[in-house]
């Protein structure tokens, strides 16, 4: 699949929405981005939600009550004083 982009002047440029599905991208995300003579090649980093289910655990969480876990522990994490 092929398509013309544009490049902004700070260097950004868009990717198709049906490349970004194509590839399971459904909002924001990193990459790796590599130069190869006059090629760049962009591959999405997965992320820590896309690791679901890859280690052994009791725990049974969705994803839902995970990423709310998450936010929670965030938000917590910097009024904890060490003593």
């Amino acid at each position: 699949m092929q398509q013309i982009v544009s490049i902004t002047s700070q260097g950004q440029l868009s990717i198709p929405r049906l490349m970004l599905l194509d590839l399971g991208i459904y909002g924001a995300t990193k990459a790796f981005i590599q130069k190869t003579g006059n090629v760049i090649t962009v591959v999405p980093k997965k992320d820590f939600w896309a690791l679901g289910g890859s280690l052994k655990s009791d725990v049974r969480l969705t994803n839902k009550q995970l990423k709310k876990a998450r936010e929670s522990f965030s938000k917590n994490w910097a009024q904890i004083q060490w003593n």
